[in-house]
Order: C-alpha cells, then sequence, then structure tokens
C-alpha cells in the first residue's frame, strides 16, 4: 500500500468512526432530554429512526417522538440541537460545503470534489438540490421582505450608515434550456439572433472605496443581486433589499453607472439619483462604429474635454462622408445611443456636482466596475462554460454566487422577524422533513402505526382491510 492508498483508507476508517461517535452522543443526549423533559406538556409516542448526511458520512440513529399537550407532535432532540431540516437529509456543514463548490464547478465537478473529500457520496442530482432548496429559503425571505415592505418595517432594517451610495447595473445574457426556446418561439428581426438567449438583470451596491496595503482600491460593504425577471419587478426587489442592507433615511445622495437602459434610468429617477453612462459601453460604442482611430481618438478627446456637443459633430460629419451602408447605419445607431444620453456621458466627478464628504478611511473614486463585478459575479460559473439554465434554476444559483462573494451565505437568512400569526408558526420535525402533524386535536398515533400486511403480497381481500383501516371506501381500492 502506497502512501496515497494509506492516506484514504486512514480517513475513510476515522470517519466511520466519527459517525458512530455523533450517533452514540445524539442517543444519550435524547435519553437525557427523555428523563428531563416535562411529562405533563409533552408524552413520549415512539422512537422513530432517521439518518443525516454529513461531512464525516451518514449518520443513522432513532429519537424519541412526542405529543404535545396542545395537540401537536415534535422531535424534541432535533429542536433541542438545531436539526431543523433545511437542507433535507443534508447537514448543515456539508451543505454549506457544496453550496461553496456549486459556486466555483459545474454540478456533476462539486459532486465529484464532495465526495472525494469527505465521507460522503454526493450526487450531480444532490448537490443540484442543495443548490435549489438553499435558493428557495432566499426567495422565502425576499418575498417576506416585500410583505414587511408593505407595512413599513423594511426601513428599520437597514443600518449600514452610508451618507452616499454607489450602485451599478447591466445585463447578463444566459443560455435557455432547449424548452425554454422552443416556448418563447422565434421573434422577427435581430430579436432572432438571441432566442437562445435572456438577459439577467444585475445590480451592485456600495458605500464607497478604501486602499488596501498593497495600494490597490475595493469596494466597501458591497451587495449584489441578480435574477431573470422583467424590470419592474427586479427594480422593486432591488430596491427593497437596499432598505433591508443600508440606511436609506441617511443617504443624502446616490450616483448610479449603468449602460443607458430605460429600467436603469428608471431606477435613477425612483432614487432622485445621479446618472453616468457607463465607461466600458460608451468605449465599447465607439470602437464598434468608428473605425479609423484618428477619428475615434477625436471623440474620446472631446468627451475628456466635457464637450458633449462636439462629440455629437464629429459623428455627424462622419456620417455625412460615409456612404457604406453597414458603416453608415453604425454611426448612426452611435449617434441615437450618445443623443439619448447626452446629460449622463461625462463622468459624474467631472460635472461639478457635490455629493456628501466620505466617512474616514473611505474614499470616493469614479465607476465602471460592473463589467468586472459580472465577471466575478456570474459570467464564469453562469455564461462561460457552455451551460444553459432553466429561469428557476438561474435565480437560484444567482442567489449562491451573489450572497457568497458580497454579504455572505448566511447574511439572508433567519434574518427577518416572522409573520405575526395567531399561533407560533410550526418548524420542521427532522432533518429528514418527516410529516408534521401539528393541530391534531386527539390522540391520531394510530394513524401513523404500521399498518397490516405491510410487507406482504398484495391481495383484493388484503388491500380491503387496509382500506377500511384508512377509512376508505371501497370503490376506492385499485382491487375493487
Amino acid at each position: 500500500m502506497n502512501f496515497k492508498a494509506l492516506e484514504k483508507e486512514i480517513f475513510s476508517v476515522l470517519c466511520q468512526v466519527g459517525c458512530q461517535i455523533m450517533a452514540d452522543y445524539l442517543q444519550r443526549w435524547d435519553q437525557i432530554i427523555m428523563a428531563r423533559r416535562e411529562t405533563a406538556e409533552y408524552r413520549c409516542v415512539n422512537s422513530r429512526p432517521t439518518s443525516i448526511k454529513t461531512v464525516m458520512g451518514e449518520v443513522a440513529y432513532g429519537r424519541y417522538y412526542y405529543k404535545k399537550r396542545d395537540g401537536g407532535y415534535v422531535f424534541l432532540l432535533d429542536e433541542a440541537m438545531g436539526i431543523h431540516g433545511d437542507y433535507g437529509l443534508f447537514s448543515e456543514n456539508l451543505a454549506e460545503q457544496i453550496l461553496i463548490e456549486c459556486a466555483e464547478k459545474s454540478y456533476r465537478k462539486a459532486a465529484e470534489t464532495i465526495s472525494s473529500i469527505t465521507g460522503q457520496g454526493v450526487s450531480r442530482m444532490g448537490a443540484w438540490s442543495i443548490v435549489q432548496d438553499y435558493g428557495e429559503r432566499v426567495h422565502k425571505q425576499e418575498k417576506r421582505l416585500d410583505e414587511l415592505d408593505g407595512e413599513g418595517v423594511v426601513g428599520q432594517l437597514g443600518n449600514v450608515p452610508c451618507p452616499a451610495l454607489f450602485a451599478e447595473f447591466d445585463d447578463v445574457w444566459l443560455s435557455r434550456q432547449r424548452e425554454a426556446r422552443r416556448k418563447a418561439g422565434a421573434p422577427a428581426g435581430e430579436g432572432r439572433k438571441r432566442i437562445g438567449r435572456r438577459p439577467m438583470h444585475v445590480g451592485t451596491a456600495y458605500t464607497g472605496w478604501k486602499q488596501e496595503k498593497d495600494g490597490r482600491f475595493v469596494t466597501v460593504d458591497k451587495f449584489a443581486y441578480a435574477m431573470f425577471s422583467d424590470s419592474a419587478d427586479f427594480i422593486s426587489k432591488f430596491e427593497t433589499l437596499l432598505r433591508q442592507r443600508f440606511d436609506m433615511d441617511g443617504v443624502e445622495r446616490m450616483v448610479i453607472n449603468g449602460d443607458g437602459e430605460a429600467w436603469i434610468k428608471t431606477i435613477a429617477e425612483n432614487n432622485d439619483a445621479i446618472l453616468q453612462l457607463d465607461p466600458f459601453h460608451k468605449s465599447q460604442a465607439i470602437m464598434r462604429a468608428v473605425k479609423d482611430k484618428d477619428e475615434r481618438k477625436k471623440l474620446h478627446d472631446a468627451l475628456k474635454e466635457k464637450d458633449v456637443e462636439k462629440a455629437l459633430d464629429a459623428i455627424g460629419a462622419l456620417i455625412a462622408k460615409t456612404s457604406d451602408e453597414p458603416s453608415l447605419k453604425r454611426l448612426e445607431v452611435l449617434l441615437a445611443y450618445f443623443d439619448s444620453n447626452r446629460g449622463n456621458l461625462i463622468p459624474w466627478q467631472e460635472r461639478g456636482l457635490q455629493i456628501p464628504s466620505p466617512p474616514e478611511g473611505i474614499t470616493y473614486r469614479n465607476l465602471g466596475l460592473q463589467e468586472h463585478n459580472n465577471c466575478d459575479l456570474l459570467t464564469q460559473r453562469m455564461k462561460n462554460r457552455k451551460g444553459s439554465w432553466s429561469a428557476g434554476g438561474a435565480n437560484n444559483m444567482a442567489r449562491v454566487l451573489c450572497l457568497r462573494n458580497t454579504i455572505g451565505l448566511e447574511a439572508m437568512l433567519g434574518a427577518l422577524p416572522e409573520a405575526s400569526t395567531g399561533r407560533a408558526p410550526a418548524g420542521p420535525l427532522s432533518a429528514a422533513k418527516a410529516p408534521q402533524y401539528d393541530g391534531k386535536g386527539y390522540d391520531a398515533s394510530w394513524l401513523y402505526a404500521v399498518m397490516p400486511f405491510e410487507e406482504t403480497f398484495a391481495t383484493s381481500g388484503r388491500e380491503a382491510i387496509r382500506g377500511m383501516l384508512r377509512q376508505k371506501p371501497l370503490t376506492e381500492l385499485k382491487y375493487i
């Protein structure tokens, strides 16, 4: 046996030992809970087996099931140990490792990595399901935020101080799955080229920059959000998330960077913000339309001189002396693009606009980071690997990527007050997501006992007996 094989063998043995130790610990703790419980409040019904997948392997154990005095049912061990079953059969530690791997690799490669570095074998679909579960939990928090926003509570949650807030927006075009393409149909004109793709709206907000020891400048308090949706829904959700994250009442001025799309202008109008055209998209538009380097330099020089009219006149002069139809069309598109954004062509710092002074240790710089943010947040994982996405799958992965690379995966979970109802909401009973029977006002434990003939051959007579015990009429039985 060489060292590599020896290492794997010892690791496997120790993982098995760790699983046994954890199972023994849980069983003993369950016995202690049973002995110390309030017997008048919790009546023991039976003991039920379950298992949970951990970084060491699968841990199988049993725990007592109790009926509460108010008629509900609960596993006290799960409550005491915080085993809430948010990820089904997966422990929280294992689920977090899977999320981190899936943010960097395909689901298949992420599953292979987790299986090789832990004692637990994970399939590709298992890794996929963890990402979907996490995304759905965040989605529920987003819907809860909408409810709180209607109650005027969200504005009280934001605690990040910021006299000035900077935000940047863009679209990332992602490939859609075949079924989504089929349902979309084939639009006429230029849209036909993009039938297989769909824009994902992306927004990033931060409070300024700080300089690192190596001289680099990094953004402070960065928060990002992305989703497939119509622009109105995205704007509503992003603005709500801003109020939940930042102290928006203390924001005196907001500066927005974008590519000139109508939905970005709407966000600027909603927040009475300073709007500037993204430097990358501005240079890209000039590069695509103007092929002559000298003419291109004239345009850049005019913009550096803050002379928008001179830049527009230069484009008009190029149009007047161009006879080639494709080149003429590109120049006309550039002229229309710059003309519709003439008030935003000059960077905000060069317009003489005043914004609040930055806090100590923070500096304000020119915007234009969104293309770089898009690469770090989304495109490396979701666009550059020939993958295709459904709307739900893309949104869930985008939630993982945005939160992991900004405020952290746990920042959106469990951070909001619960909805006010007449009764306390019942949590999941176990890591295996066992069925929940809260609210029964009678002893219904007999309904969940093992049924007769459970493991025997099903005949019409035996099925009739089982149906009577379930109180089903004979006409509903499949053998009648």
